[in-house]
């Protein structure tokens, strides 16, 4: 079931060419290592390079697992694989950021880093259904207008993300039945973090006692406010070809 809607996304937004060559960001939780999974199954079939990026940002005590992992499973399966350790607490605290912008500001930097090595031409990302109502959520409530509500796309230039019309129980199932043991990230279930906050309390109440479908309501809204940003700004350039066109006709006659 996850391989043909990844499959299905893939194809809907074209978010993989034959010969295409590809970075994968991959922590080695159930999300990321699933996605590398269903690449690996396609590889031969769209000729795909793998090129394998994994950040270990040094907080927790079993991150070196993590990493062990990541290298153990792109080892037995024929992906190069590139590792960076970072003292992200310590990077936060030099910069005066969050952590979690801190843990993003270094994750991206050695994905582009990675891209420029190995010459890729896309970066796929692992953000998922899920991901994409938190991040609704929490745009949401700073107050962001229609951009916000869009929330997490498949495609944004290089970045391509082949699991975001999915669910997480649905690959939780996937990384089961295909006995991948992902690595689990305890801190995930510490609501420090707003974003935790969202997935394990505000999320699971919305499901509870008002929608239990609230997780693809929201991915339908996100669609909703897609469309209908990519058709406000057809129209303003409809328009602004109008006005080009109508200034030059005047400029003739005179």
């Amino acid at each position: 079931m996850l391989k043909k809607q990844v499959l299905d996304t893939i194809k809907k937004y074209n978010l993989i060419e034959k010969n295409d060559r590809l970075v994968v960001a991959v922590s080695g939780g159930p999300d990321s290592i699933s996605l590398l999974h269903i690449l690996l199954t396609i590889r031969e079939e769209y000729n795909l390079e793998l090129n394998v990026a994994h950040v270990n940002h040094m907080i927790r005590k079993n991150a070196i697992l993590d990493e062990e992992y990541v290298k153990e499973f792109c080892d037995n399966n024929n992906i190069n694989v590139f590792i960076k350790r970072v003292d992200v607490l310590e990077f936060a605290k030099k910069e005066k950021i969050g952590t979690e912008e801190a843990g993003r500001k270094v994750r991206y930097e050695f994905f582009d880093e990675v891209q420029k090595q190995t010459n890729s031409n896309k970066i796929a990302i692992a953000h998922n259904k899920n991901d994409n109502a938190e991040t609704v959520i929490l745009n949401f409530m700073r107050g962001s207008g229609n951009s916000g509500l869009v929330g997490i796309e498949p495609k944004n230039g290089k970045y391509i993300r082949p699991l975001v019309k999915s669910l997480r129980k649905d690959i939780e199932e996937y990384c089961e039945k295909n006995t991948l043991n992902p690595r689990i990230d305890e801190s995930n279930a510490e609501n420090v973090y707003n974003r935790n906050k969202v997935r394990n309390v505000i999320l699971p109440y919305i499901e509870k006692e008002f929608n239990p479908n609230i997780i693809n309501t929201i991915d339908r809204l996100s669609d909703i406010v897609k469309e209908n940003e990519e058709y406000m700004e057809q129209v303003a350039e409809e328009e602004y070809k109008k006005i080009v066109i109508e200034q030059n006709e005047k400029y003739i006659e005179i």
